[in-house]
């Protein structure tokens, strides 16, 4: 039994010499700031990095059943969605903008 515990105690040993050695690589690893707001752009808009533009990714999702009587024996899901990428940057001729906007079903 006793020659047992001295192999988990070694891996406990590596283990934490490992972890140790893990913390200070995190604490020199380079800091990304957040996400920077554009709030002249309206509101839910962010600068992207390294770059005058700004941009915001909206959308939604609505999923249901129709379970009304007498239509097909099983229920069929109805599901809907959009997803809208609106990207804005000022140039010398004035404000440029992109916007996609993609989506399935009735809504």
């Amino acid at each position: 039994m006793r020659g047992r515990l001295q192999p988990v105690a070694a891996l406990a040993m590596i283990l934490s010499l490992a972890g140790s050695a893990l913390a200070i690589d995190l604490q020199k690893a380079p800091v990304t700031p957040g996400p920077v707001p554009c709030p002249s752009k309206g509101p839910g808009f962010i600068r992207l990095p390294g770059s005058a533009s700004c941009i915001r990714v909206s959308g939604h999702v609505a999923a249901g059943m129709d379970l009304r009587t007498g239509h097909a024996a099983a229920a069929a899901p109805v599901v809907a969605g959009r997803l809208a990428i609106d990207n804005r940057a000022d140039t010398d001729l004035g404000e440029v903008r992109t916007y996609l906007r993609f989506g399935n079903g009735r809504r």
